[in-house]
């Protein structure tokens, strides 16, 4: 009798088993056949500010064309050039730099962060601005690691020695 509850009792978690692992491949295959249909489907169209509204007709080809569609966006284009802004004449070229002074090198900042531009050489002086990635700068001086450099704007400061390269 004990034997028979054993085996009875074995039976039925195993067959509980088998039934949890059945429902769980037919829900997930369920979920697999959703997703799929889902990707098969195309998005929405999008919609730009450019495009004509649905309700409005398209205009007639013109005769010996067979494409409304290519009349319509032909009359566009026509209109945006029509109203396309003047271009802008090209600035005057940039004068050649003026060459360094005496004692002096041209360099450009090889920091790929930048530079701090600071008033004196060390970091208890004042942040006075900063200099960009490859900006081009002029050497004046150097000064216990630091240099003393002149901006293309004229503007002239401190930064550390090591984060520069000669032109």
């Amino acid at each position: 009798m004990v034997m028979k509850n054993f085996l009875l009792g074995l039976s039925k978690f195993v067959l509980g088993i088998i039934l949890a692992m059945l429902i769980m491949s037919l829900a997930g295959a369920a979920m697999v056949r959703y997703f799929m249909a889902r990707s098969g489907e195309p998005p929405e169209r999008p919609i730009y500010d450019n495009d004509l509204p649905e309700d409005q007709p398209v205009a007639a080809a013109p005769e010996g064309s067979d494409s409304p569609e290519v009349s319509a966006l032909e009359e566009s284009a026509a209109a945006e050039i029509e109203n396309a802004p003047e271009p802008e004449p090209e600035a005057d070229p940039e004068p050649d730099p003026e060459p360094a002074p005496e004692g002096g090198y041209d360099a450009y900042v090889t920091q790929p962060v930048g530079l701090i531009l600071r008033s004196g050489p060390g970091v208890d002086y004042t942040n006075i601005g900063g200099i960009g990635y490859e900006e081009r700068i002029t050497v004046l001086g150097e000064e216990a690691g630091w240099l003393n450099v002149l901006l293309s704007n004229g503007e002239e400061g401190w930064i550390r020695e090591g984060n520069t390269a000669p032109e």
